[in-house]
């Protein structure tokens, strides 16, 4: 248990192989526990599990998710369902987290054991505004299994109770990476204590992360600001910019098929966003829209040869910038074969690159937006960097690009480092 769980907390897929391990020993130990314990021992369990963690849903969730890491997927299921028939309101509401598995069957299973509970309870109105959230962020496959929940609770949900809102004090965002990773942070107040909100989209992966914490401190807050400054090379932006971010992400994980983090649905309630519906955007739409204030002459051809020109520093002025190199598989298969390291930085600029166009206009266009938020008068950066979008996303030839030979030597020199820390 202790090493599936330190998988679970690593991120990392315990494989079949240990899962199966672990319900042989499971099976093997619990047989006379488990004939021993009733409905009441089971959910006394839960809720002193509640209690230890404060009745929240999230964090119940997120605790036995990571012990559920240690079973294979079929049992996840099972688990939803055992928490949806707790006595305790919180357990209740953290069955939700189950439906929100990149396993269509646990999923439509966890919504099925939570349209089930007992008809004489009552159901918490945050379940129903909860459900109806997290619809559009599902695939259109899944959505009837959400339909038939609501309609199922929806006459037995409680009113809905005042709740004292949240005040957004300031938004920030990381400049883009080279993995196409960029992590947004919120940080809110309710009376004397604060809560700290974190999501992570990733290209091609869509919303990866979510989570909050609560119950910080002024001083505690401050100090948290202060070290994503500087460890994220953070900017502030808007509560605008984090919604279209969302939106863009989350149209990837309905494209895939695998739902955002349990913990969005807190990151949403905590900072009173609304309806929040999955909408791609374009490289190509994102900076159209970035610079259609701008003058003819700030964006005419003059102005795109000057934004080129720029790119040539943009390591020297943004840290994030370093790490703008491919990697991966296609990387070692491509290059390994080749010798010299010209020739290695002209097969990743004539083979690889070529096809990954769009990726590198997309990591510009949201720096650029990102970027545009705070922009000083006079600083062009932002306009730089939408100009070098423009034509990653356009029909420039790639020779004509210095950013994408920076992009090319980079990616030799990691794999030329990762060779000689492999052969070291």
């Amino acid at each position: 248990m202790l090493m599936a769980r330190a998988f679970a907390r690593a991120e990392l897929d315990p494989g079949r192989i240990l899962q199966q391990a672990m319900m042989t020993a499971m099976e093997a130990q619990s047989r006379p526990v488990a004939a021993a314990m009733t409905a009441a021992d089971i959910s006394d369990h839960f809720a002193k599990l509640a209690a230890a963690l404060n009745n929240d849903p999230f964090e119940i969730y997120a605790e036995l998710a990571t012990t559920a890491a240690a079973f294979p997927p079929e049992h996840h299921a099972a688990m939803a369902g055992a928490l949806a028939i707790s006595d305790s309101e919180a357990v209740r509401e953290a069955a939700l987290g189950f439906a929100f598995s990149p396993d269509p069957a646990v999923s439509a299973a966890a919504l099925v054991a939570i349209s089930r509970q007992g008809p004489a309870s009552s159901v918490s109105s945050k379940v129903i505004d909860r459900l109806v959230r997290m619809r559009p962020w599902l695939s259109e496959a899944r959505r009837p299994n959400i339909d038939i929940v609501i309609r199922t609770l929806r006459p037995r949900a409680a009113l809905p109770l005042s709740v004292e809102r949240w005040e957004i004090r300031t938004i920030l965002a990381s400049l883009c990476d080279g993995a196409g990773a960029q992590s947004l942070f919120a940080l809110a107040k309710r009376g004397r204590r604060f809560a700290l909100s974190s999501v992570l989209v990733k290209t091609e992966v869509g919303v990866a992360d979510a989570w909050v914490r609560d119950g910080i401190t002024k001083g505690e807050a401050d100090a948290l600001v202060t070290e994503i400054f500087a460890g994220a090379e953070a900017v502030e932006v808007s509560i605008g910019f984090l919604e279209r971010r969302l939106a863009d992400a989350l149209a990837i994980n309905v494209a895939r098929d695998v739902p955002p983090p349990f913990g969005l649905l807190q990151v949403a309630e905590t900072l009173g966003i609304g309806m929040l519906q999955p909408e791609s955007i374009s490289p190509s739409v994102l900076v159209e829209a970035l610079i259609a204030d701008l003058a003819p002459a700030r964006i005419d051809t003059a102005a795109a040869v000057a934004a080129h020109r720029a790119s040539v520093g943009w390591e020297q002025e943004f840290e994030t910038v370093t790490s703008w190199f491919e990697a991966g598989v296609a990387v070692e298969e491509l290059l390994q074969p080749l010798r010299m390291r010209k020739r290695r930085i002209e097969a990743v600029c004539t083979q690889l690159l070529p096809t990954r166009r769009t990726f590198w206009a997309e990591r510009c266009a949201w720096m650029a937006a990102t970027l545009k938020e705070t922009a000083a008068e006079g600083d062009d950066s932002w306009r730089d960097l939408a100009l070098v979008a423009r034509d990653l996303a356009g029909q420039r030839p790639l020779d004509e690009i210095p950013l994408i030979a920076r992009i090319a030597a980079a990616t030799v020199e990691a794999f030329e480092e990762r060779k000689r820390a492999a052969a070291a």
